[in-house]
């Protein structure tokens, strides 16, 4: 009893962090309850489809460079106590990013208009730039190791989100408008930044050539994870209902919430392992890797197979009978969730040493898999199809990864020092 309780209060950041992330994954939920119980099948479709596109425009607009900030900026921090250079050089691409996606969303936005349904285009653009606001802040303190606090801004948006549609009657452009309402409300998150961090202006031509390098290799990999997130569906509509959309939305909606729930990892650790890794800290590496890596993967695992042993009253609980169609696709998807688990630190290992390249291309070849097995699999397996190849392909890129990192991993942590 007393080596648990040491080990749960070695972890207690750790843990409180964690617990903010489920009570936010929780609310996004009750969110979610709130919007599928109030829409017809038809108009959650709809909904879904203007979210693939609000995916589409955040993705390319600034999300591929986003982690620059996390890992070079906790380099530079750890270096010179502050992350200027990174923080300007970011500033440069993510304006040059911004005016190119506005363009040609304003070019585009009749047949984004089209696809959708709706006259949402205005509004979607509007959600990129409050967007770019509420991750700048998010990254920034990750980086300064602040986790608890980056952790704030999505409980708060959370929060306002779902008192909003409790207080308002809302259909779906409605809901967008009250999404942007709530992201925006986080930006007096501001005044808790240090200014002595980004101080004044400050470009390192070098400095930059990094992180814009790092940062296209993120775009490259970012058109692959967008495709993953949004593949499925597009398949779907193209060969099926938006009734179907619904339904494998509902399904897919409540995994991508547990799947993504493993990036607390990356965001919590980011910081202090890519400093490990720097610094040819070797103990602190097999202690995570070789200890608090399994510790993890044991919670998270069965956690998973408590849900997939009761998401039949989970899913009909939560969206009732309509719904229940979208119990079958939630377990296929939770398999491919327990890889995603597992695979989250390797993550961790590539962007630390320089090896974002491999992951990226590994992201692309994921997107073109799973879309490929989309096609495949939904002429065979009806609305099934896509979920049996996201899983596939969730499961085939892990067992690379295991393949390319373990044996680098574990190199590394033998050495007392060690040389990149």
């Amino acid at each position: 009893m007393q080596s648990l309780i040491i080990s749960l209060s070695k972890r207690k950041n750790f843990i409180f962090f964690s617990l903010l992330k489920v009570l936010v994954m929780v609310l996004a939920l009750i969110t979610n309850i709130f919007i599928v119980r109030e829409l017809s099948l038809n108009d959650y479709g709809v909904f879904s489809v203007a979210l693939m596109s609000i995916g589409l425009i955040t993705t390319f607009g600034f999300s591929w460079s986003s982690s620059s900030i996390l890992y070079f900026g906790s380099k530079e921090k750890s270096n010179t106590g502050k992350l200027n250079k990174t923080f300007w050089a970011r500033n440069i691409i993510i304006f040059v990013s911004l005016i190119i996606t506005s363009f040609l969303f304003l070019f585009f936005h009749k047949q984004i208009n089209a696809y959708i349904g709706e006259d949402f285009s205005f509004i979607i653009l509007i959600w990129l730039y409050v967007s770019v606001a509420e991750d700048y802040l998010s990254q920034y303190y990750l980086a300064v190791k602040k986790q608890l606090l980056s952790t704030m801004l999505s409980l708060t948006a959370k929060v306002i989100y779902i008192l909003l549609i409790m207080l308002f009657t809302f259909d779906v452009r409605t809901l967008i408008i009250l999404n942007i309402v709530s992201h925006a409300s986080v930006l007096f998150y501001i005044l808790g930044m240090n200014k002595n961090d980004v101080g004044k202006f400050e470009f390192d031509k070098e400095w930059f050539k990094e992180i814009l390098n790092f940062s296209l290799w993120q775009l490259f990999g970012y058109s692959g994870l967008y495709l993953i997130n949004f593949g499925d569906i597009a398949v779907i509509k193209y060969f099926m209902t938006t009734e179907d959309v619904a339904i494998y939305n509902a399904a897919y909606k409540l995994f991508n919430s547990i799947a993504n729930f493993a990036f607390v990892v990356t965001s919590y650790y980011a910081a202090s392992i890519t400093q490990s890794f720097a610094k040819g800290d070797s103990h602190k590496l097999r202690s995570f890797f070789y200890k608090e890596r399994f510790v993890i993967f044991a919670v998270s695992t069965i956690a998973h197979i408590v849900v997939m042993l009761f998401s039949n009253q989970i899913i009909t609980t939560l969206y009732g009978e309509k719904y229940s169609s979208s119990v079958p696709i939630f377990i296929i998807l939770m398999i491919g969730s327990i890889a995603r688990y597992l695979a989250v630190f390797y993550t961790l290992y590539y962007n630390a040493n320089g090896k974002h390249k491999v992951l990226q291309y590994l992201n692309i070849f994921r997107a073109i898999l799973n879309l490929v097995l989309d096609v495949v699999f939904i002429n065979i397996f009806g609305l099934l199809g896509p979920a049996i190849a996201t899983t596939t392909a969730l499961i085939l890129t892990f067992l690379f990864s295991v393949y390319y990192c373990e044996k680098r991993i574990y190199k590394q942590c033998q050495h007392e020092r060690f040389i990149h």
